[in-house]
């Protein structure tokens, strides 16, 4: 999210706080910028902060911008590891590449993230760095990437 949109929630919430107050309702800024980001339809005030922006900015103007591949709560469905996997992202940050993207996945059912066949290891929640497409890229060796999601 940019500055300039972190300002405007604040903004809002400013304005949603002194509303309340003239009828006579008190809350803190904390809680306006809790109920702002409901109105947006997020969980919490930091889920709203941390929404990425639909089109990051690049350095160059006449350079391709990247898609982020995912937003924080959006449901997700693919493999990992050649195992069925579906769940809901719950955080993404852009990493220092522009078109590569961190990010966390909470899965349900839990995920065998096992290679072997002699026992199995099941993970609740997941951080991957993935590329537009979804696709973890090949940082732990393997030809092909481990992760691949799409939007549900």
């Amino acid at each position: 999210m940019t500055t300039g949109q972190t300002n405007d929630y604040k903004n809002n919430a400013r304005r949603l706080r002194d509303a309340l107050a003239s009828e006579g309702i008190a809350v803190s800024h904390a809680k306006a910028l809790e109920l702002v980001a409901r109105q947006e339809g997020v969980r919490d005030w930091n889920t709203l902060a941390a929404r990425p922006v639909a089109t990051p900015v690049s350095a160059k103007a006449d350079e391709p911008k990247a898609a982020v591949p995912f937003a924080v709560g959006e449901n997700v469905a693919g493999t990992f590891n050649g195992n069925p996997a579906q769940g809901r992202v719950i955080g993404l940050e852009e990493t220092i590449k522009p078109d590569l993207w961190r990010v966390t996945v909470a899965f349900n059912p839990p995920v065998d993230v096992s290679t072997s066949k002699l026992f199995s290891s099941e993970r609740r929640r997941i951080q991957m760095v993935v590329g537009a497409d979804g696709r973890s890229r090949r940082l732990t060796g393997t030809e092909t990437g481990v992760m691949a999601l799409a939007r549900a």
